[in-house]
């Protein structure tokens, strides 16, 4: 009976409910971040070089945002959790392997469509407001590639992880300085600095290669220290810290679908803002 009665429960019911909660907060606010930045660029275009309104005045409302310190700061924040909570709910998957290689597979898919799209752009001038389209590494490949990780250490103590967590953390450092070297500016390693792009090749490139850059370090640290966590408390217990109320479902919903919410607002937002451009002319 207890068995049955536990199958026949929401999603809601059974799963650590402030979990979902957390990741779906952090979706929302990625989701308003990209509205902001698409905002931006297509009034930016719009606008033109005569500054037409009301789009400049758009633009620099959306600018102003997007060039606060006190985004940046919060993103650095919504970047961390979203590893730390994903570290944490490796505890409950049935197969951390297969979830690593399906993700694995959609950041592969991520970057050969996106570089693809990318040429398209600078090859037929497309994308009026588009900055840029090419993803080589962002927060699907840090998840990806630190689950695939995780799985050659999720049979292991806890101090493992801990270890692990600190030598992503430490390795933070010193790629950012690799990164502002000759060697840095040569060699492409996405999942490591930004990729250098020399304006003699893409004019104009340096500043807006990357649509959505994310390095896996120092990120692939907070994800271990996530696990590490996870370890100690809810693989232990597998069960809730805090009390759940019905006015969280919704939140809960976005964030128990965050990987399809993440892959597809890009399309929903860009077809949103081509179809105005249409009318705009």
């Amino acid at each position: 009976m207890p068995e049955e009665e536990a199958i026949l429960r929401t999603p809601f019911e059974r799963r650590i409910h402030e979990i979902d909660f957390i990741r779906g907060i952090l979706i929302i606010l990625v989701v308003i971040d990209h509205i902001f930045n698409f905002t931006m660029s297509f009034n930016n275009g719009w606008a033109g070089a005569e500054h037409l309104e009301p789009f400049y005045t758009i633009f620099k409302v959306a600018q102003f945002y997007w060039d606060h310190p006190v985004r940046m700061v919060i993103r650095w924040i919504c970047l961390i959790s979203f590893c730390f909570i994903s570290g944490i709910s490796c505890a409950f998957s049935r197969s951390n392997s297969k979830r690593a290689l399906q993700m694995v597979g959609i950041w592969a898919l991520i970057f050969i469509v996106s570089n693809i799209i990318r040429g398209m752009m600078l090859t037929f001038k497309w994308g009026d407001g588009i900055t840029c389209f090419r993803i080589d590494f962002n927060v699907i490949g840090v998840l990806a590639w630190s689950t695939l990780l995780y799985c050659f250490f999720e049979n292991k103590k806890w101090y493992w992880l801990l270890v692990v967590g600190l030598i992503g953390l430490a390795l933070h450092p010193l790629c950012v300085e690799l990164s502002r070297t000759d060697f840095g500016h040569q060699t492409y390693v996405p999942f490591l600095w930004r990729p250098y792009v020399n304006e003699t090749y893409y004019p104009g490139s340096s500043t807006v290669l990357q649509a959505d850059h994310m390095p896996l370090f120092p990120y692939l640290g907070f994800f271990f220290l996530g696990a590490m966590l996870s370890k100690l408390t809810y693989a232990k217990d597998k069960k809730s810290y805090f009390k759940r109320y019905n006015w969280e479902r919704p939140i809960c919903f976005v964030g128990r679908h965050t990987l399809i919410i993440y892959g597809t607002h890009f399309i929903v937002i860009i077809g949103i803002f081509l179809l105005i451009g249409a009318f705009v002319g």
